[in-house]
């Protein structure tokens, strides 16, 4: 029994230890920034792969994911569609760089590099790990998390907050302010006492200790803005 465990947990291994690449994922999009964003671990038998295609109608739409080494071997040979036509579908296995997965340049594309994202929810959460949705926040806005006392229990939020508020909560006491919200909270669904506010830059930055964020925060890091600090 012992051997037959043994057994599986190291097939277990050896398949999360030979994971393939990592690539962007989008299907009939009519612009690949739309899923720059969007990965996928493809197998160790797979490589990234993007289709560039004319559709009946002249438009342009790309599909890209995980395609198997041996499909890659023949459409580099081949090249079939129905209903449009393909202009290129290309594969690669090389690691993610600034600007993104590898099939984000595949096809003559040339993405700019990748802007930071923030882990952005609506209410709030029982824990850290708990918001897994990534958005980029506005130019003026920065990553943002915050600890809640509801009732008896912690809660968390996270999103965004506007980076001349962050200077501001640096300035004022230091590390011991807090973001007092104006007619509207930043965080749809934010409630509660709040017991720590922190803002950070960062791709997923917010995604951490909310106290370690704040003792990190230091002015130079945020814009002020023309609003006097004390306002906050």
């Amino acid at each position: 029994m012992k051997t037959q465990i043994a057994f599986f947990v190291s097939i277990f291994l050896f398949d999360f230890i030979s994971a393939g690449p990592i690539c962007i994922q989008c299907l009939d999009v009519a612009d690949i920034t739309e899923c720059i964003t969007r990965t996928v671990q493809c197998a160790d038998n797979e490589q990234c792969y993007l289709e560039k295609s004319t559709n009946e109608d002249l438009s342009i739409s790309y599909n890209a994911g995980c395609r198997s080494k041996r499909v890659c071997e023949i459409m580099a040979l081949l090249s079939t569609g129905r209903k449009r036509l393909v202009n290129c579908n290309s594969c690669c296995g090389d690691a993610p760089d600034q600007y993104g997965p590898c099939n984000a340049k595949l096809c003559g594309l040339h993405p700019i590099a990748l802007q930071d994202t923030c882990v952005v929810c609506d209410g709030i959460h029982s824990d850290v790990a708990s918001c897994t949705t990534a958005a980029t926040c506005p130019p003026n806005e920065v990553c943002y998390t915050g600890i809640r006392i509801v009732g008896t229990l912690i809660r968390y939020v996270f999103g965004c907050y506007e980076e001349r508020v962050c200077h501001a909560l640096v300035v004022n006491n230091n590390k011991d302010s807090s973001i007092k919200p104006s007619h509207t909270r930043a965080i749809h669904g934010d409630q509660g006492t709040p017991i720590c506010d922190a803002c950070c830059k960062g791709d997923k930055c917010n995604a951490a200790d909310c106290f370690q964020l704040k003792q990190n925060m230091t002015l130079d890091q945020f814009n002020s803005g023309d609003v006097s600090p004390t306002t906050y």
